[in-house]
């Protein structure tokens, strides 16, 4: 058997308008006021969805710092409550890994090491880096605290 050829196709066909040209299925001739919608559309979306992705941006920023923060009051407690326990020790431990890790990151940076005989207590505040222009970034407070080492015989 011989497969059987697909009819033409003729003006008068749905596929076709009165004048003989092709119009997709379903979809009518686009209107003459429509034209550079598409543009506009996108002219007001843009900015939006750039502002968004800035945003992410900014947070991501934030959550990195508030770590780096973290992580500089951690090294400075460990190493304040070695034996004998030193505040200046744990204030340079921490203004080292900050120095190291969070050179534009962590901006106004302190470092402000408190305790007891017993405890020690790190506490780094910052502000995180800005991709704003013009805007501070957002505050950033981390602190570590942990018992002073002590010898039992």
């Amino acid at each position: 058997m011989r497969p059987t050829a697909r009819p033409r196709t003729s003006a008068a066909s749905p596929c076709r308008d009165t004048r003989g040209h092709r119009v997709g299925r379903g979809a009518g001739r686009r209107l003459s006021g429509d034209r550079g919608a598409a543009s506009v559309e996108l002219a007001v979306a843009f900015p939006v969805v750039l502002l968004l992705v800035m945003t992410l941006i900014q947070a991501a920023l934030w959550f990195y710092a508030r770590s780096v923060a973290l992580g500089a009051a951690q090294e400075g407690a460990r190493e304040g409550r070695v034996q004998p326990a030193s505040f200046a020790r744990a204030e340079s431990a921490a203004e080292g890994f900050l120095d190291q890790t969070a050179q534009d990151l962590l901006t106004g940076r302190d470092v402000l090491v408190t305790g007891s005989p017993t405890n020690i207590e790190v506490t780094v505040t910052g502000t995180s880096l800005s991709l704003f222009p013009g805007l501070s970034g957002w505050s950033v407070t981390q602190t570590a605290v942990g018992p002073v080492e002590r010898a039992d015989p």
